[in-house]
């Protein structure tokens, strides 16, 4: 069986919340090191336009393709591995803002003390990219904003003759708080949203249980692993009688029929396997209980129904079989299931044979 440990529903938000937000991540990227290699070029074409600082500016555009570039190197890297790529973009994704925030910030300073003459036009625009190229939290995204904000508003004063920059300065903060904080909120909202339903998407709606797709992708894992855990004991479980409920009393009671063998499997089960409901009224489990142990789980499931029997209006009973990996060393899991399914229709043969209520004979 697969033991890699699962995720938390807060990882599995993170994660969505990352993924979507690469593909855009990796565009911005892109975009920064197209300028910054057109840049480059452009101080051998036109050196004269940058005198004296065509050094500083030189290496400036070199750190930037160079931090572009490592980023999307981590992106590829990271692409199929879901758990590694969170752990990269949980730790770059405030490095690379707060580096792109410096280097808006320094870009409009360094113009205003050399032009005396101030315009936060690329800061600005930079500071709504970020909730749309990488993810922060909320609150971080509004202590950056308002530190970086903060030191724009010192240099507005002081470069500043007029009132005028620094009102546009005000308007474009509240901008900045309102539809940065929004998206990056929308953002958390749609990621919640795609793993509610990714995990509904595993669940059979009618007992809570995982469903067949779910089992299948265990199966298939298993199988992919080629080597089969020496604990494994595949079960499998049959309602007895079902079609003659639905006959009599109608799908309602068969469905509640349904629902309370899940219940009372889930209460002898549930501590040590995984269960599914793969059709109708069928349900396998993947557990590590051994045979002895299943022997007990079994007159525990029978005991459980029988309750379950006395507080409803409905007889419960169940077919049931199981193939401990430890019996059968030599069989793989389909020969495993094979052999619990075996056993499964040998304990539904004693039923009818005891009931007389054989549904078989019905289409002979």
């Amino acid at each position: 069986m697969n033991t890699e440990k699962k995720l938390s529903k807060a990882e599995k938000i993170m994660m969505v919340i990352y993924g979507t937000s690469m593909r855009t991540s990796m565009l911005t990227m892109a975009i920064v090191a197209t300028l910054e290699v057109c840049m480059l070029i452009y101080t051998v074409v036109n050196p004269s336009l940058f005198g004296p600082y065509i050094t500083k500016y030189r290496l400036f555009y070199i750190a930037l393709l160079s931090m572009a570039l490592i980023f999307t190197g981590l992106s590829i890297y990271a692409k199929k591995d879901l758990r590694q790529r969170f752990k990269i973009f949980d730790a770059a994704n405030p490095i690379w803002v707060l580096f792109f925030f410096a280097w808006s910030l320094g870009i409009t300073i360094s113009d205003a003390v050399k032009f005396r003459t101030i315009d936060p036009t690329v800061f600005m625009t930079f500071s709504l990219v970020v909730p749309l190229s990488f993810y922060l939290s909320a609150p971080v995204y509004i202590l950056i904003v308002l530190i970086a904000d903060g030191i724009m508003l010192y240099y507005t004063a002081i470069i500043s003759i007029s009132t005028g920059p620094m009102i546009n300065l005000f308007i474009f903060f509240i901008f900045q708080l309102v539809l940065g904080v929004s998206f990056m909120i929308l953002k958390k909202k749609l990621a919640e949203r795609i793993v509610e339903e990714a995990e509904n998407a595993d669940i059979d709606v009618m007992t809570g249980l995982a469903n067949r797709r779910v089992y299948e992708e265990e199966i298939q894992k298993i199988k992919e692993e080629g080597v089969m855990p020496d604990n494994l004991t595949y079960v499998t479980i049959d309602l007895n009688g079902l079609k003659t409920v639905n006959d009599t009393y109608g799908h309602v009671a068969g469905d509640k029929l349904i629902i309370g063998a899940a219940k009372c499997i889930e209460q002898c089960f549930g501590g040590n396997g995984k269960i599914f409901r793969i059709g109708g009224d069928e349900f396998v489990i993947l557990t590590t209980a051994e045979h002895a142990e299943m022997d007990q789980k079994i007159l525990d499931l029978k005991k459980a129904m029988e309750k379950w029997t006395e507080e409803n209006d409905l007889t419960l009973t169940t077919a049931s079989g199981f193939a401990c990996h430890k019996d059968f060393p030599d069989l793989d899991i389909v020969g495993l299931a094979k052999e619990a399914d075996k056993k499964m229709y040998e304990s539904k043969a004693d039923y009818y044979s005891l009931t007389g209520n054989d549904r078989r004979k019905y289409y002979c």
